[in-house]
């Protein structure tokens, strides 16, 4: 129902059907959707949203116990966040500390 050329809708749509998948514990396909929506975002030019969504994706990852995962998407996340300087200073902090804490947690 959304028309193709609504590329950052449908970035939108994806983001919201892998939150969706993952609730249902299918996790491969809410990332094929997180990832959609990440190459959706970055061809409408958002790297903030997609700097955003890689960073939920660590969280999710994370969350399933693919720290190795989750912290390659949050080590891409920073590195969007930091593109934007000052104004993304606290979603690099967050990020960064997101990183430390699979770091922790990779450790234990």
């Amino acid at each position: 129902m959304t028309p193709p050329d609504a590329v950052a809708d449908m970035a939108v749509v994806h983001n919201q059907l892998g939150n969706i998948y993952f609730g249902a514990g299918d996790l491969d396909r809410a990332l094929h959707h997180f990832n959609e929506s990440i190459r959706l975002e970055e061809a409408a030019g958002d790297p903030y949203g997609a700097a955003t969504t890689r960073y939920n994706v660590a969280v999710t990852l994370a969350g399933a116990g693919r720290l190795d995962d989750a912290r390659q998407y949050a080590e891409a996340a920073v590195r969007g966040f930091q593109t934007y300087g000052a104004g993304a200073a606290q979603d690099v902090q967050k990020t960064l500390d997101l990183i430390s804490d699979i770091a922790k947690a990779a450790s234990a």
